[in-house]
């Protein structure tokens, strides 16, 4: 006896209904085929205004009344619903028993928490509130639009979708050795998709950006295979016998309802910034600490440190950190923040005593503009390693690769020592080498075809480490309440125990127990002592001085001889009282194009004096011109020599675009920034409206002497005397006087105690000037200085190419305007047409508006003949049509956009009784994956005709699959006809009972492993087509493997007595006697077998039984051991055979138990019925689930 067609049913669940219990055990109860609203109810007008999801749990069963096998089993949709608002998706737990809100905890679970987010909450939230408030380090990577985020605390959890993120740069402060010292933060204000369903314990603001271990905890959510979904999508281009893969229309379901909206993106920049590590100085610095390191521990270092270089020196051996870890030894035992300089150590790290010496190489944290780049991911190049080579190379731990699957993104970061890491590890890994500058990324899954692998990453070229010794750095700067102070007058006093005194020599210089420089004209100090007095001491200035005069002359006109005569308007001029400034503008570019260069970080100001006899000199005593006391006239040669940092460019290829960037070209050629190289360039007064000159004097004559008292002045000391360069915040640490002070948010300190980051404010820090003014110093120190580190920047970061993904897509098609200001000046205004080009003067780029991804190059194709001197001319980037780029860079952080994105809006979850939360914001989830099975199948259908015996019906193709004859009132006739499926044909052999007239429908198929699932729809197999399937008529289902199907006894053990416990495994001690299944099994029938766990229980007397299910109850009471059981089933037929000849002879010991369990021939699974918004497009509208099997051929 075979299974034939029609003992394979579907049957219903205890609670066909979509409430919280629906579901449960697999019932008896046939669901009739083509039945209206036999599993689903019908479609209600508040459905079809507000979504709906229905999840109904049905089995599929063999219901045979033997044990034959169903040999491979597999349930699938064969054909969707003709609705477009309506989708179906199947779903499979592996749970016999399971009710409607199990069922949804484990769809839901197609999300999980990764690794816990980088940031915490601010303060308290409260149930109900529609926002999150994020504390966070300056420049970490905030969250973006659209994400999920887990909140969890207090024994609750939440899912949030984030629908606005409002990023804010906000200063703090903390108490210090009773002072207040102020540190920035960044803070992400998130409006939520629905309000908190629980209150969270928030962290307060501190400067360590540490979470408190009792407040909530924040998670990034990520795509698990926890829950997969089976659906069916319609072929869209023909497919032929022996092809290896099929194009759908989609290859995801929809699972929840959604409506659409529009989201205006505004003034959003297009250069994403991270945080660069870079070193800030050649030595170490090093601290001491008796303090206890052990559980929980944190350890503050005071400025950040560079990875791979720290070495704690204990009793118990070294600690070093290797990728933000503390290893002591082979041990973990916490973790190293490079970036804020702290070291916290595990909650299970060892008890560490004694004096322990820490040292590390210094290092500056700046944020950094992303540079970028992108590698399309073609069906050609698809794969999950995309090494690239980025020169210059990035600095540590700012290289992000980012990459779409699955219609999801994905990010790996850098860790600062060479790592890429994911928040979890199945989205990839990697290496960077920060020598080379090749990232060498290992995908966690295939990306999808038509997107970009995007690399983000930030430069060191912009940074050079000052760090050094400088011998006479140390001063104390006085400045004279008057100015025009007379030359030869000034004294400087002050008493350390000892009487002091400097004076000036009359021409501009200290002399005595200082020396330094005077400026007469401006009556300023800089006096250095010979030994540093102590900080309390005062200083007082004793001078002449005359009544100052001052006179511009705008734009004046130059000689025939090139030089300017300036008429000071008085006569009887001071001598060393004349001094002359300017402003500058270089004659030359040092070789460099002016569309590449913005001239910057030089002296664009000359000022030079007179040196008592006549002559205009700068401070090197270079001649610019003359002065005639008498008569006040003054020639002067503005022409100077300044010393300017020229950026270097190089060309190199990075990446394959061959797009409109990159056209009749093989790869893709970049102009980077290489750094800068300070180059002597000739500079002058500008020939326009914008030149200034000023003269500052005195006229001639008997000064008014003063005398003036600075209590405490401040110590003044310049780590950068002749560079114009920016001091980056967190790299400075100098040591004067045997003492080290480090930089925090503008403030100096000293007296460091690492184990609470306590210290002693001691000045502060002027980054522009590289200025340290100290209000307290060792007395008598030396004033040699040692910098032990000092990072400094020269400003902008130029770029010609830039790829960027917006936060919400897919983008309105034509929405894109992008904005940018040029190095040399101008603005680039260019919106995206609608086709995603994107074009205009300066300008080329795409918009893929489908996945947000934006890729822009600034500049134009030119003809390269002629050209061959330019810095961006390389002969390899000549294209075959004799163009090359000129680039036209721009300034990073001006790059902006605005855009319309459209979105998706779920409805709330109390109306769906599935939270919209867990899946994608679209809630769309894929139903086709590598690996997967697949069913192709094309039906048909012979018109309807009224048929006769002995009458053949004929398909007109050969090996059918399945064949089904339905009659006149829609339902399958099961009998009075045969097949022959090979042939195609059908033989009526009886037509008495058929409901006239009849249609005949036939089904090819081919069942198929995906080998690989492209987001245009493109299926790949491992085997080849067998049949010829058309376009519009053919589906494709992802089916749920069954695997091989029938009734069986899968466990049979006895036991002393009943624990009361439901377990697969002996309970105690086994009874005296053994129920003989060898001779005797308990045999079962496909159609009567129910998966349970069951009981015999010997009564009293040890004659009788009771049998007692786990989840059906007790079926039989006083049975007995001497006569055959077979209890009868729902199903009309016995759930199983007890034979008593198992007992063997004689009594069992009362209370004793027989525990034995039973698989029925069913598989249960769900179906998921999703309603979007909108209105009824089919009045009667159905779907087809299809189970097929395999049987033995006699």
């Amino acid at each position: 006896m075979t299974i034939l067609e029609s003992d394979i049913k579907l049957v219903a669940t205890q609670v066909m209904d979509d409430v919280p219990e629906g579901g449960g055990a697999p019932t008896s109860i046939v669901i009739p085929d083509g039945k209206s609203n036999a599993i689903m109810k019908d479609i209600s007008e508040v459905d079809r205004a507000q979504g709906d999801v229905s999840i109904m749990k049905v089995a599929a069963t063999v219901q045979t009344l033997n044990t034959d096998t169903a040999l491979g089993g597999t349930v699938g949709i064969a054909r969707p619903p003709l609705d477009p608002n309506v989708s179906v998706a199947l779903f499979v737990t592996n749970d016999f028993f399971d009710r409607r809100a199990a069922i949804q905890a484990r769809m839901e679970a197609y999300t999980t928490p990764g690794e816990e987010f980088t940031g915490y909450l601010l303060a308290n939230h409260v149930q109900g509130q529609k926002s999150l408030v994020i504390f966070q380090r300056p420049g970490a990577t905030p969250p973006t639009v659209n994400s999920t985020l887990q909140i969890s605390g207090g024994g609750n959890t939440d899912a949030v979708r984030l629908v606005s993120v409002k990023v804010e740069s906000r200063t703090y402060s903390y108490s210090t050795s009773g002072s207040f010292v102020d540190y920035q933060a960044q803070v992400c204000v998130c409006e939520l998709q629905n309000g908190l369903k629980h209150d969270f314990a928030g962290t307060p603001a501190n400067r360590l950006f540490e979470r408190t271990q009792t407040s909530a905890a924040i998670n990034r959510m990520l795509v698990a295979d926890a829950a997969r979904f089976y659906g069916v999508s319609r072929l869209v281009v023909n497919a032929a016998t022996g092809d290896l893969s099929v194009k759908v229309d989609r290859i995801d379901t929809q699972i929840a309802p959604t409506s659409t909206t529009e989201i205006s993106i505004t003034d959003t920049s297009a250069a994403g910034s991270s945080i660069a590590l870079v070193r800030s100085g050649a030595g170490v610095v090093t601290l001491t600490t008796a303090a206890l390191m052990g559980p929980n521990a944190t350890f503050t270092l005071g400025n950040p440190f560079y990875a791979g270089t720290l070495s704690i020196a204990t009793s118990a051996g070294t600690i070093t950190d290797d990728g933000g870890r503390l290893k002591l030894g082979a041990l973990t035992i916490g973790t190293a923040s490079y970036v804020g300089g702290t070291l916290t150590f595990a909650s299970d790290a060892p008890q560490i005593t004694g004096t322990k010496a820490i040292t590390f190489g210094p290092a500056a944290a700046p944020i950094e503009l992303a540079d970028s780049a992108s590698i399309a991911v073609s069906a050609e190049n698809r794969r999950v390693n995309y090494p690239l080579t980025i020169l210059p190379p990035p600095a540590p731990g700012t290289l992000r690769v980012a990459y779409r699957a699955g219609a999801n993104w994905y990010e790996l970061a850098d860790d600062g020592a060479g790592r890429l890491r994911g928040a979890d590890s199945s989205i990839g890994s990697g290496a960077v080498d920060y020598t080379t500058g090749t990232v060498a990324p290992t995908l966690g899954v295939l990306p999808d075809v038509g997107s970009e692998v995007l690399y983000f990453w930030g430069g060191k070229v912009n940074y050079r480490d000052r760090s050094g010794t400088l011998p006479s750095a140390v001063l104390v700067r006085l400045a004279l309440d008057s100015q025009a102070a007379q030359a030869g007058t000034i004294t400087v006093d002050w008493n350390d125990g000892a009487a002091k005194q400097a004076s000036d020599n009359g021409s501009g210089l200290l002399t005595g127990d200082g020396t330094g420089p005077v400026n007469y004209a401006a009556s300023t100090i800089d006096l250095r002592p010979n030994t540093l007095p102590a900080s309390s001491v005062a200083f007082t200035v004793g001078y002449s001085h005359g009544t100052p005069e001052t006179k511009a002359f705008p734009a004046p006109a130059r000689d025939v001889d090139g030089g300017i005569t300036l008429n000071l308007g008085k006569t009887n001029i001071a001598p060393r009282s004349v001094a002359l400034s300017w402003n500058l503008v270089l004659m030359s570019t040092g070789g460099v194009p002016a569309d590449m260069w913005a001239p910057q970080n030089f002296a664009s100001t000359k000022t030079i004096t007179d040196n008592g006899s006549g002559k205009l000199v700068d401070g090197l005593g270079v001649e610019f011109g003359t002065i005639t006391y008498a008569t006040g006239v003054a020639k002067l040669y503005p022409e100077a020599v300044v010393t300017v940092p020229v950026p270097q460019w190089a060309v190199n290829q990075l990446g394959v675009l061959g797009t409109v960037l990159s056209p009749n070209l093989p790869g893709a050629f970049r102009n980077t920034l290489t750094g800068y190289t300070y180059v002597p360039l000739n500079a002058t007064l500008p020939a326009d409206a914008s030149a200034l000159v000023t003269a500052d004097f005195r006229v001639a004559g008997a000064g008014t002497a003063k005398s003036q008292v600075f209590n405490q002045p401040k110590l003044s000391i310049q780590l950068l005397p002749n560079a114009s360069e920016a001091g980056v915040p967190g790299s400075v640490n100098f040591t004067v006087g045997g003492k080290t002070y480090f930089d925090r948010a503008g403030s100096l300190y000293t007296d460091l105690d690492p184990a609470t980051g306590a210290a002693t404010q001691a000045g502060s820090y002027d980054y522009a000037t590289n200025t340290a003014s100290l209000d307290a110093w060792p007395a008598s120190a030396s004033s040699t200085v040692t910098v032990n580190s000092l990072l400094t920047s020269l400003n902008g970061q130029p770029v010609e190419y830039v790829v960027f993904r917006t936060p919400v897509a897919p983008v309105a098609p034509g929405t894109l305007q992008l904005l940018a200001t040029k190095l040399n000046g101008g603005t680039i205004n260019v919106t995206a047409d609608l086709t995603g080009l994107i074009s205009g003067a300066n300008v080329r780029g795409t918009i893929e508006v489908s996945t947000g991804v934006v890729k822009v190059r600034f500049g134009d194709w030119v003809t390269a003949a002629g050209n061959e001197s330019e810095p961006w001319y390389d002969p390899e980037a000549v294209g075959s049509d004799g163009k090359i780029w000129k680039p036209v860079p721009v300034f990073a952080s001006t790059i902006r956009y605005n855009a319309v994105a459209v979105t998706s809006l779920p409805v709330d979850a109390t109306l769906l009784g599935l939270d919209p939360v867990r899946f994608p914001a679209d809630c769309r989830v894929p139903h086709f994956w590598k690996g997967g099975l697949v069913v192709i199948g094309n039906t048909r259908r012979l018109p309807a005709a009224v048929v006769s015996n002995g009458q053949t019906l004929d398909a007109g193709r050969e090996r059918l699959s399945r064949t089904r004859l339905l009659g006149s009132d829609g339902l399958a006739i099961e009998t009075g006809y045969t097949r022959n499926l090979d042939a195609g044909t059908l033989t009526v052999t009886d037509a008495s009972a058929f409901a006239q007239p009849v249609v005949y429908e036939h089904t090819i198929e081919d069942m198929l492993t995906v080998t690989d699932v492209s987001i245009d729809g493109r299926l790949s197999f491992a085997s080849r087509l067998s049949h010829d399937y058309a376009a519009g008529e053919t589906f494709v289902s992802s089916v749920i493997r069954m695997g091989d199907v029938k009734a069986r006894v899968s466990l049979l053990f006895d036991q002393q007595s009943w624990t009361g416990q439901w377990s697969d495994s002996l309970q105690g001690n086994p009874a005296d006697p053994t129920f003989n299944d060898i001779d005797y099994p308990i045999t079962v029938t496909n159609k009567g077998a129910v998966t349970e766990r069951w009981r015999i229980q010997i009564n009293n007397g040890g004659t009788t039984y009771n049998l007692i299910g786990e989840h059906v109850g007790q079926i039989v009471t006083g049975q007995s051991l001497s006569a055959d059981c077979e209890p009868i089933g729902p199903s009309g037929v016995p759930y199983m055979r007890i034979p008593a000849a198992g007992f063997g002879s004689g009594g069992w010991p009362p209370g004793s138990v027989i525990r034995f369990n039973t698989v029925g021939a069913t598989f249960p699974f769900v179906v998921i019925r999703t309603v979007q918004m909108g209105a009824v497009t089919v009045l009667d509208d159905s779907f087809e689930l299809l189970v097929r099997i395999g049987v033995d051929r006699p």
